[in-house]
Formats: C-alpha cells, structure tokens, sequence
C-alpha cells in the first residue's frame, strides 16, 4: 500500500485548463502544468497542497489511452470533497501510493465505473492511514 518509493515523490506546478473530460465525466481534474518524469504512467493516492491547505486527491498520469488521443503525457489531479475554481493556482501533489497502471478502457462506461472504483479505494486507504497515524500517536505518548 504505502510505498517507500513515493515518499519523497511531490509533483508541483500551476493549474491550467486542459481538455474539460474528468468534468464531462464527473469528475473535474485540476490539470498541473508540470513536465515530472519521476512517475510512471498510472493513478496514485496523492495529498496536495493548495494555499497552505491539505487536501486527499486522486492522481492520474499519462495519455488518456481510452480516448485515443494524440495527447502528450499529463498530469491531473481530482481533489476528493472539493468543489472551487482553481485554475491559475499552485499545487504541491505528494504521491503516497500507487492504485493501478495507466490502461486503455473498451468504453467511456467502464472507464467511468473504475474511476468510481479508484475513488472509493484511495478514500478507503486514506482513512485506513489516518487510524493508523492516529493509533500510532496514542502508543507514542504512552
């Protein structure tokens, strides 16, 4: 679950508009104009930094292969929970750990229930880590 690896994996870069398909979807993406090349392609747990606030998000790189797009590889991050406009904005994305490789779906249904699918699985692992840092603490101040 939570890689070594990603530790000290952080992606950060502005917002930009971008082709508009997580929102057409139902899942709106904040696009990061970053050219990272630490990761491979696929969906990560991430938390982000947006104006000294954490948030918990989903994080996908690559080329968006079900669409069959000539797109060069990007970055986009869905922040669970998070409904503000944030184009222009900084983000600092620190990856924590990696859901799935990047893969081609046979229809935009599928891609659609596993994002849905990818969604409850970072939340589940997020809250998951949280009883853990929180139970952690408790032994600690023993």
């Amino acid at each position: 679950m939570l890689s070594s690896r990603f530790r000290q994996t952080a992606i950060q870069g502005t917002v930009v508009h971008g082709r508009k398909i997580g929102r057409k979807l139902g899942f709106p993406t904040a696009n990061i104009n970053s050219h990272d090349e630490q990761l491979e392609n696929g969906v990560y747990g991430v938390r982000v930094l947006l104006n000294e606030k954490e948030y918990t998000g989903i994080m996908n790189v690559g080329v968006k292969p079900t669409f069959d797009s000539n797109v060069s590889r990007t970055i986009e991050v869905h922040l669970l929970d998070f409904v503000n406009d944030i184009y222009g904005e900084s983000l600092e994305c620190h990856v924590l750990f990696k859901v799935r490789n990047e893969q081609k779906f046979p229809s935009i249904v599928h891609l659609k229930q596993q994002i849905m699918n990818d969604i409850l699985y970072v939340k589940q692992t997020f809250k998951r880590l949280k009883s853990f840092n929180e139970n952690n603490r408790e032994i600690h101040a023993l």
